[in-house]
């Protein structure tokens, strides 16, 4: 997206959501989600400790996430996604929200400190006087990458922690129209003698408007050690740059029902890509295997597979995987990992002196040379790959947005999950809607509320409580009923918006501005879902819906249960009436509620809407 556009859709934070700037109504892309933690993998790094003071030499490329036992976080999130051309998979962003993706103020002029991130203590009291002149930081800085590039008045610094306590900046740069859009660059600052004392820490601050995620900067590759010099720009390091990517057709996750009568050259390859740190070519092989995480069972792909040509001195290649037909079928609902690995001969950092050979396991060069990604095999259709990278929505009451989807045979659709990004939008109402024809009125809706969530990264799901059939295209989404921005995740690494509509009053409108997959997803079944029980209308009644105060409910029935919006069983005033019990639902919030009753013909589930 260039940047006229991303100025234009750009929105303020008002108590906490999103207020839009653009005053008609259209599908527009947000500023990128929150994160600390690596998707990616849990593993522990091995530079990991509980020492609160750190050792040279120091290197980091957040290939494995944020560490928390060697930073200190203000604001400052973990991406794979927004630098373009990143030195390695993994890197820090620092986009001017806080940890919780909230802005440092609600009023839209406000201008100062934004996201930071901060070293933990280093000893530097003991350095010999060769290490003194010699001790070096370097790091890997892009403005913008593929979020909102800093103004001219922003800027990001990188501060050294004096002898008195204070921050003094030793470099600073300003927000450019000038500055490389595709590439990173690297710094090198020295730790001049002032700052080598026992309590040294440095960090990266950024200043800019404080009233959301306007001015972003990516850092990567932070290395501080001695015995440097400023013209040794390279590293003994050959590292992956980004996820794999795996697809089956235009999906990243499929229904296992459908999976093993439908493979055939449905399977992309699998792609990645290096990049060659050092200033010499380097022999390499890779492989790249996937496993059924619930059997174990393996699928080698490639194997100790050489690169050829040589990689050159520098060079960055993207490489994929040989081509296979089919994977076992699974005999339960799994996820297909798959990991590549560079055998590129990357080691743990050692240090010659003297002829005494010394290795330093913190600075594990080997880290970034696995890269190990998941493809659902479940009950559902998805384009994303799992994680938001940025959030998309539309601005219209009665508004409507849906994605498209094509099962190969019939089958039951069971229910929706949304990724819903921004947590204020809790206790919303919207109207869950299926469509087989958009031209057509939907096949199903039923409204809803957004339940609240834990994090950006969590999709609600809505069973549909009903055995709904599709084949070959239909439509999932959902109608609003403000005006307001409903923030939806959106998977930026997978370009399926030709498969996102929307209709803000004008008729439906395919989606021609925005870049990414929706994560709306589509779960589906060959049986029936739902177990039906047809009751007799005269053996139970139950009225008005929609009901203000008091529920009736008439007939014969044993059990009566009742659940609140967010599926909690509550316990209201009863009374009995003349053909049955009277329910007291005066003061409780609106939204939909279950009231389940057992008569003797089974169990029924009835919604509803409490105004």
């Amino acid at each position: 997206m260039d940047k006229s556009l991303r100025i234009f859709i750009l929105c303020i934070f008002v108590s906490g959501v999103f207020l839009s700037l653009p005053a008609k109504a259209q599908f527009v892309e947000f500023g990128p989600i929150h994160k600390i933690k690596n998707p990616r993998s849990q593993i522990s790094r091995t530079n990991a400790r509980t020492s609160e003071t750190l050792k040279l030499p120091f290197w980091d490329d957040f290939s494995l996430g944020i560490d928390t036992l060697i930073w200190e976080v203000k604001g400052t999130s973990y991406t794979e996604t927004i630098g373009v051309n990143p030195p390695s998979i993994g890197m820090l962003l620092l986009d001017g929200v806080d940890e919780n993706g909230r802005p440092y103020s609600f009023v839209n002029i406000d201008q100062g400190v934004t996201d930071m991130i901060s070293s933990k203590p280093f000893d530097l009291s003991n350095l010999s006087a060769s290490e003194s002149t010699s001790l070096y930081l370097s790091f890997f800085w892009q403005a913008g990458g593929r979020a909102e590039s800093p103004d001219e008045g922003d800027q990001i610094s990188l501060q050294f922690l004096g002898p008195e306590g204070n921050w003094i900046p030793v470099w600073t740069e300003r927000g450019s129209a000038d500055h490389p859009l595709e590439s990173f660059t690297q710094e090198f600052i020295q730790v001049l003698p002032v700052f080598q004392h026992p309590n040294f820490q440095f960090r990266f601050e950024t200043r800019g408007r404080q009233s959301g995620p306007f001015d972003s900067w990516i850092v990567d590759y932070v290395f501080l050690n001695t015995n440097r010099d400023s013209e040794e720009i390279d590293y003994p390091d050959r590292s992956l740059t980004q996820r794999n990517n795996l697809r089956f057709g235009d999906y990243g996750a499929y229904p296992k029902d459908l999976l093993e009568s439908n493979q055939e050259e449905n399977w992309s390859t699998v792609k990645n890509e290096f990049l060659n740190l050092e200033d010499r070519f380097r022999a390499m092989e890779y492989s790249i295997q996937i496993t059924d995480l619930e059997s174990g069972q393996v699928l080698p792909i490639n194997s100790n597979t050489p690169f050829n040509p040589v990689p050159n001195a520098g060079e960055r290649r993207i490489f994929e995987s040989l081509e296979f037909d089919e994977i076992p079928p699974p005999q339960l609902e799994t996820d297909l990992e798959i990991k590549t690995t560079l055998l590129s001969g990357d080691d743990i950092w050692f240090e010659i002196d003297n002829g005494d050979t010394t290795f330093f396991e913190n600075v594990d060069l080997r880290s970034n040379d696995t890269v190990r990604t998941v493809f659902p095999i479940r009950d559902y259709f998805a384009y994303d790959n799992g994680s938001p990278d940025y959030s998309a929505g539309i601005n219209q009451r009665a508004g409507q947005l849906a994605v498209e989807y094509n099962t190969p045979e019939e089958v039951y659709l069971k229910g929706i999950s949304i990724n819903f990004t921004n947590p204020n939008q809790a206790e919303q109402a919207i109207d869950i809607l299926v469509w087989d024809d958009l031209e057509q009125e939907p096949i199903f809706r039923r409204e809803e509320l957004i339940p609240r969530f834990p994090s950006a990264d969590s999709l609600v799901y809505f069973s549909l409580d009903t055995n709904l059939q599709v084949r070959g295209n239909f439509y999932v989404g959902y109608a609003q009923f403000t005006d307001d921005f409903i923030y939806v995740g959106l998977d930026k690494l997978n370009d399926n918006g030709d498969r996102i509509f929307y209709n803000v009053g004008r008729g439906w409108t395919p989606n021609e501005e925005v870049e990414g997959s929706l994560l709306v997803r589509a779960h589906v079944s060959l049986a029936t879902p739902f177990t039906e029980n047809i009751l007799p209308e005269e053996n139970l009644r139950i009225y008005p819906n929609p009901v203000q105060n008091q529920l009736k409910i008439e007939g014969s029935f044993s059990e009566l249960r009742i659940f609140d919006p967010f599926g909690r069983e509550i316990f209201l005033e009863r009374q009995q009436g003349a053909k049955g019990e009277i329910i007291n639902f005066r003061g409780q919030r609106p939204g939909i509620y279950i009231v389940q009753v057992l008569t003797e013909a089974g169990l029924q589930s009835s919604r509803i809407l409490v105004q």
